[in-house]
Formats: C-alpha cells, structure tokens, sequence
C-alpha cells in the first residue's frame, strides 16, 4: 500500500487500530474524552465528561482502557488558573498502579511519582457492587463496612514528590495506605526521616 505523507492534519479525535480494527491508542480533545470501557461498556457513564482535558489513551486486547497521558488547563471567574498533568499504568482490568502527575490549584503546586496497589478484581465488579451497595437499604454504618470490605487491597504504596506545603519527600505506606516511613526535606531544607507505627504514631526520627 501506497503511503500517503501529510503537512499538516487537523483533528479532534485519532484512533489507533490493529489489523482486525481493534482499538489500541486513541488521541483526543477535550469535547471528544473517551468514556472508561471496561467488559465492552461504559462502567462510569459521565466521568471525566466535563474535564478540561485532552490527551492519549491506551488499551490492551479487550480493547479496554489500561493507561494514558492527559493534560489540561482552565481558569476561574478571577483569572486563576487550574491545571493538571497525568501519565498511568494500569493494572490488566483495573485502576493505575503507577502514576507521574502534576497539579496546580490555587497558586499551589504537587507533584511527583506514585504507586499502588489494587484488589485482584476487575474494576467493572468493583464498581457494580459500589452501587448495588449505595441503592441498597443498608445503614449507613453497613454501608461503610461494605465499602471498606469492597476496597480492600487498594491502597497507595508509595510517593515521591513535591506537597502544596513546599515539603519534597519519599513516603512508603503499609498495606492499607498508611505513611510507616517518610524521608523529607521541609521547605526551611530541613531534612529528618520518621518511622511510624499503624496508628500513625512517629516511633523513630532522625536527627
């Protein structure tokens, strides 16, 4: 086949397909965000619909969403800008385990490396139970036993980056998201290092 070489092409969306049509990497604009395609539909009807954002998106076999890069900006009514930045990998049927993000609000800035962990089931179920547990006639205090039953396994592991409070550190958590080791530099360039027990409790510091 004849390649066919252009300048310049203008488009709002660009999908990228194997031989047998399947979707592998899209590229969009903000008016055109993919919705999240997991089990052949749309899991989260809506979400991120209206974000200021545009980017790539990438999908493994099933042709189901397993990363991308977005980027976007906005202003308010006052002239402040809001902008974010994101590059994930995502666990085969489930939500990022590793994340390089930027976010900027309100003059204030994070940004850094992150990773996770995620229960051993696909995101799909996990969002059908979610709201088969908040239709249902559960209390309130059920409900969160639930949630907590549902979500167990996923969990932040570790960060490595910059805080809103000018605090540049390396966290390790345990388990269940917990912080059990910080190493950081403060924003005076202060640096200590803290070992912290499950309930959040500094048991070690240096200096």
């Amino acid at each position: 086949m004849k390649k066919k070489k252009f300048t310049e092409l203008d488009v709002e969306k660009l999908n990228i397909v194997d031989s047998n049509g399947k979707i592998k990497m899209t590229l969009f604009n903000q008016e055109n965000i993919p919705p999240v395609i997991l089990d052949g539909q749309d899991i989260m009807p809506g979400h991120r619909q209206d974000d200021p954002i545009s980017g790539l998106m990438f999908y493994n076999g099933r042709e189901e969403e397993c990363g991308g890069l977005i980027f976007g900006s906005e202003e308010d009514e006052d002239g402040n800008p809001s902008m974010t930045a994101s590059l994930t990998f995502d666990e085969y049927r489930q939500d990022q385990v590793v994340q390089m993000s930027y976010i900027e609000e309100k003059g204030q800035t994070q940004y850094g490396f992150s990773v996770f962990d995620r229960p051993n089931r696909p995101l799909s179920h996990i969002v059908k139970a979610h709201r088969e547990i908040e239709s249902s006639d559960m209390s309130d205090e059920e409900k969160e036993t639930a949630y907590k039953a549902l979500y167990k396994g996923n969990a932040p592991r570790a960060f490595m980056g910059k805080s809103q409070n000018g605090d540049v550190s390396m966290k390790l958590m345990d388990s269940k998201g917990k912080d059990r080791i910080r190493m950081v530099i403060d924003e005076n360039d202060e640096p200590r290092m803290e070992f912290l027990n499950a309930h959040g409790e500094v048991t070690y510091k240096l200096p």
